[in-house]
């Protein structure tokens, strides 16, 4: 592949798995860059290994590794031909760092079973905030960081004129209780029973509830049906969605980010989530615990600090819409 694309650089979005290790230490041997480029909020270890926990990695690691040998993928033959000489001392490391995730999950594996030719020459983070969780498994310094900002959500800065006049608000769902992945981190009948609460309030406050639907739950057939909530799925122009609703309700996706810039804000705490104690330090919004809230305790807050969730989340101090693309043409 490589004598024939001639690359100038890789860039990966994760390096993970054998083939990707291997093909990012190839890579390097032939002074190729390799880069890991981020494409959504990130956070720190403590968060993704709780939810390697709840997430069962094991289980899909084994359906994944069936899905492979059903498809007749050879992984290990990919490794054989592609290590040659005395490359081939890396293929014990790559092994055992695959068995070690496959057991314990990837983000444990990567930071108890450090492997240098896992490392990317650069990573291009969001944020700082967003670097961390690179930092903590990866052991890379400041130097081998720049910062980008968040493409998706710079589009999410500009106001807009045109809202919506029907009184209503927004809940951002995420595909906690059901997805491809076969992650569960609460089941079908907690979801549902926490939709008809929201919509409880709405209803009490002459609103609609509109919930925004992760792709992952687009066509789940459980979801409670009430004239009065509206599921939303694919959307045209979700800004002004955000910014016409009275409030906004949420967990730890990176559409909080926006909703939180714009609009009163309430999220509900599962288990622990840094992006939640990042928003709570800032002050912008309410957290509450899922397990036990009532409705009567909402408090919809002035927005505050908006400049500062700019620059924590979206958009750092010295960078632009064509921070990437400079990078890229360096």
């Amino acid at each position: 592949m490589f004598d024939q694309i001639k690359p100038d650089a890789l860039i990966f979005m994760s390096i993970e798995s054998g083939l990707s290790i291997a093909t990012n230490y190839l890579a390097q041997k032939r002074e190729i860059q390799t880069i890991i480029l981020q494409h959504g909020i990130f956070t720190n270890y403590r968060d993704y290994r709780i939810r390697e926990k709840l997430w069962r990695k094991e289980s899909r690691a084994k359906e994944a590794r069936s899905r492979h040998q059903a498809e007749g993928f050879d992984t290990f033959g990919f490794l054989k031909t592609s290590l040659r000489g005395l490359d081939k001392i890396h293929l014990l490391p790559i092994a055992l760092f695959t068995k070690v995730q496959q057991k314990r999950g990837p983000y444990w594996a990567a930071k108890h079973l450090p492997l240098k030719i896992k490392r990317a020459d650069l990573y291009l983070c969001y944020s700082p905030f967003n670097a961390t969780v690179h930092k903590e498994t990866d052991g890379i310094k400041e130097e081998n960081i720049r910062y980008i900002g968040s493409p998706e959500l710079m589009t999410y800065l500009e106001p807009e004129s045109d809202l919506i006049n029907e009184p209503f608000y927004l809940h951002i769902d995420q595909a906690l209780a059901e997805n491809s992945f076969g992650e569960e981190t609460l089941n079908k009948d907690q979801m549902e029973a926490f939709y008809l609460k929201l919509n409880d309030f709405c209803l009490e406050n002459g609103a609609k509830l509109c919930i925004k639907l992760h792709p992952e739950s687009y066509n789940s057939t459980w979801l409670p049906q009430d004239q009065n909530i509206a599921y939303l799925r694919h959307c045209e122009n979700f800004n002004q969605i955000i910014q016409s609703a009275k409030g906004c309700f949420g967990f730890f996706s990176t559409m909080i980010i926006p909703a939180i810039y714009w609009k009163p804000t309430i999220l509900f705490q599962i288990e622990y989530s840094a992006l939640q104690v990042a928003i709570k330090k800032l002050g912008n919004a309410q957290i509450l615990n899922f397990w036990n809230f009532g409705t009567t305790e909402f408090e919809f807050r002035d927005i505050e600090n908006k400049e500062l969730i700019k620059k924590e989340f979206i958009l750092p101090d010295g960078v632009n819409e064509n921070t990437l693309v400079e990078i890229l043409s360096e």
